[in-house]
């Protein structure tokens, strides 16, 4: 039973950020009230409940039915089994803030090709006092910090993010991450119709959750 609460506490907290990702910065993210951005109908507890309400509703408004972004309810799943993993012992602390922040940025980085600091020093604060600091940590905040003031061919945030993951990879490991986030970066990129911006985060947690992956079925 005790899993099943954790579940449900993934889904609720993925319901949360997801709000952050839609209203951060430029609205409140406590009120106006939960509502439909098209028809802005105030939605009701039903509407709210994570996964259910939309698989319910047809993954569209209950009001004007007009279609929701599937994301939504992929997002409360992926956290969800995240939370049950770490429930049943085969994701340490860290990882699950790693992976629960990895997805966040990722998202906001591919919908608003933005990297919100704010939410990152919340997840790293959270990620610092569970598993500490060490040099890679300190350079690639370095590298960050330069980041925002010249130009280095490479975001800020994406060196923020590296600096997040030095929390628990070695520096053997990093590399590695930064290999497979330029291979799928690459490809990414060769995919897209309109040759713009590649959002990288989502690269780099592509990486992570294939080192991750690969660590838990060494010791599987």
């Amino acid at each position: 039973m005790i899993h099943l609460y954790f579940f449900l506490v993934g889904t609720i907290l993925a319901s949360f950020l997801g709000l952050v990702i839609d209203r951060f910065p430029a609205q409140s993210i406590i009120s106006p009230s939960s509502h439909c951005d098209n028809c802005k109908q105030i939605l009701k507890a039903r509407d709210l409940i994570p996964i259910l309400s939309q698989l319910l509703n047809g993954f569209r408004c209950r009001f004007c039915k007009i279609r929701l972004p599937v994301w939504y309810a992929a997002f409360e799943l992926v956290l969800g089994l995240l939370f049950l993993s770490w429930s049943l012992g085969y994701l340490p602390l860290a990882q699950l803030l790693l992976l629960t922040m990895g997805l966040t940025l990722a998202i906001y980085d591919q919908l608003e090709q933005e990297y919100p600091l704010l939410v990152w020093l919340i997840f790293q604060f959270l990620l610092m006092t569970t598993a500490g600091t060490n040099p890679l940590m300190l350079f690639f905040l370095a590298l960050g910090l330069l980041a925002f003031f010249f130009n280095l061919r490479i975001g800020a945030g994406d060196f923020l993010f590296l600096a997040s993951c030095s929390a628990i990879f070695s520096l053997t490991e990093i590399l590695i991450l930064i290999q497979i986030a330029s291979f799928s970066g690459l490809a990414c990129f060769c995919f897209k119709k309109k040759k713009d911006r590649l959002a990288f985060v989502p690269c780099l947690l592509f990486g992570v959750v294939v080192i991750i992956s690969y660590k838990l079925l060494l010791l599987g």
